[in-house]
């Protein structure tokens, strides 16, 4: 091999090297371009379910989102106020709709709001899966199947986190007519501890022992018992509810 050939041997194999270098290079992910919404306002309301501390009794509350032309915020209604962690799930509600549905919030305000009657406060980010239903809804203008409930937090991967409250919270919603009641995973069934009291007599006295049995229930075995027309289902996402939802 004379030295010219040498050379484009050389400069060839440069040149693949650089290529597959290159190649292997980590690339910039691409950009997701949202569709921007048309200048007008999207409402949409749904069903939040919530318990009564002080009368541990499940509730049936109407919430309410409107997305209009604005800064892009998300504000929540002062009527009644609202806890940090319930504001916090609004936000992450907005911010999972618009991933969702690809469509932009940028120049849009939403605002939320909560009846609940007498109540004064609304704490806790058990709403926030609802809330995100209702952001959907209102953006692609939909209607929302009326006889499905909900309760969960919302993830801001749009997974759909546990909250408390379940049985008083499924006997609210059977009570309000619906007929199905999706839940966070893992909570269509949870274990309790059930007080167990021995008695034993020695002489003139009598003792007690007290234990504590864990037991398992089963929300739609409990259900059946109490007769409700109430089917419980979980669902892991946001997407999976908007299945029952929106059928």
């Amino acid at each position: 091999m004379n030295g010219k050939e040498l050379l484009i041997v050389l400069a060839f194999g440069i040149a693949t090297f650089a290529l597959g270098y290159l190649l292997a290079l980590p690339t910039e992910p691409e950009l997701i371009r949202l569709e921007p919404l048309p200048e007008k306002e999207f409402t949409a309301m749904i069903d939040v379910v919530a318990v009564k501390v002080q009368r541990e009794v499940g509730i049936v509350n109407v919430a309410s989102v409107e997305v209009k032309p604005g800064k892009g915020r998300v504000l929540f209604a002062l009527n009644p106020f609202v806890e940090p962690d319930t504001q916090q799930s609004a936000e992450i509600a907005a911010s999972v709709a618009e991933n969702i549905t690809q469509k932009s919030l940028a120049e849009k305000d939403v605002i939320y709001s909560i009846e609940a009657g007498e109540v004064q406060l609304v704490g806790g980010p058990s709403a926030g899966a609802a809330l995100t239903i209702a952001t959907i809804a209102a953006i692609e203008e939909k209607d929302l199947n009326e006889s499905v409930g909900l309760t969960g937090s919302i993830l801001s991967d749009g997974s759909i986190g546990q909250v408390g409250g379940i049985i008083e919270k499924a006997a609210a919603v059977e009570q309000s007519g619906k007929t199905i009641f999706l839940v966070p995973p893992g909570q269509t069934s949870f274990t309790y501890y059930e007080k167990q009291i021995r008695e034993e007599t020695r002489g003139p006295f009598v003792f007690q022992r007290v234990n504590y049995v864990p037991k398992t229930l089963e929300l739609n075995e409990f259900a059946r018992e109490q007769e409700w027309n109430l089917n419980i289902i979980e669902v892991n996402s946001i997407e999976e509810a908007l299945l029952y939802f929106l059928s």
